[in-house]
């Protein structure tokens, strides 16, 4: 069977940019204490009192040194450990306080609003969401000689220095002059590892971008079981996925398959 090629040129070429709070409960809680978010060891953790607590929440550096993610439970964590027991000392565990992050999002939401009509801002949860920059490019950065990638780089990264600038907290920003799932994608698998915390991922890019990334479950829409079904049909990489007919894929999966195969290309 020919696998079907795309016409980028017939796709939407939208400025996006998906914006994501860097450990934003864990963040909010460390400037309310004058401390740094990404040099500070703390996590938000609900019931910290007892063994059942559980992690929602957790700074850059609490990552690091106890190799634990959010939504993990307390009692998993080698707080005795000798190498680290010095930084468990230093550690700062506390409750989650909903409210606060509530408004400090509400806050964000209006330096956001600075960029961009409020119809064009779509937030995602409580600490990401897209924002179609389109039209906001020509009149920020009305420089005819600047390409809309250039001028969208610029933007995004006008909105971290505005968000820094009044709240203290790092955002992350995945970029695309193409749709909001490219812009997801970016965020994901490269902005957050990125020094400057934006990447861009455009159409053209694809075959040196989404198809490198690394594992299924890195691709938005696939967990432990949807990547287990993908495996025995032989597809172990989003390569793979974008290089398998999407009747297959539609014969094991229904209209989802379809839309695996088209994310992937």
């Amino acid at each position: 069977m020919i696998i079907p090629d795309f016409d980028y040129r017939k796709e939407q070429h939208r400025a996006i940019a998906f914006i994501d709070m860097k450990s934003f409960y864990a963040s909010v809680e460390c400037i309310e204490r004058g401390l740094d978010p990404l040099t500070t060891s703390l996590c938000v953790m609900s019931n910290a009192a007892n063994s059942t607590g559980l992690i929602l929440a957790s700074s850059p550096t609490f990552k690091r040194v106890f190799g634990k993610k959010n939504v993990s439970r307390s009692r998993d964590l080698p707080f005795y450990v000798a190498f680290i027991e010095s930084w468990a000392k230093r550690t700062i565990i506390t409750p989650p306080r909903m409210s606060a992050y509530i408004q400090k999002n509400m806050e964000i939401q209006h330096i956001i609003q600075d960029f961009a009509a409020i119809d064009e801002i779509c937030w995602y949860s409580i600490d990401e969401g897209f924002v179609d920059l389109t039209s906001s490019l020509a009149y920020f950065y009305p420089d005819p000689q600047l390409t809309p990638a250039q001028k969208l780089d610029l933007l995004s990264r006008d909105i971290q220095q505005a968000i820094y600038k009044q709240t203290g907290i790092y955002a992350t920003i995945g970029m695309s002059i193409g749709n909001p799932l490219l812009a997801k994608l970016a965020l994901d698998n490269a902005a957050k590892h990125s020094k400057n915390m934006r990447a861009m991922w455009c159409y053209e890019t694809i075959p040196t971008t989404v198809w490198k990334i690394p594992n299924l479950t890195d691709f938005w829409g696939i967990n432990k079981r949807t990547e287990k079904r993908l495996n025995k049909l032989g597809i172990q990489s989003v390569f793979d996925l974008a290089h398998t007919h999407p009747a297959s894929l539609k014969k094991e999966f229904g209209v989802l398959g379809v839309q695996l195969f088209c994310h992937a290309n």
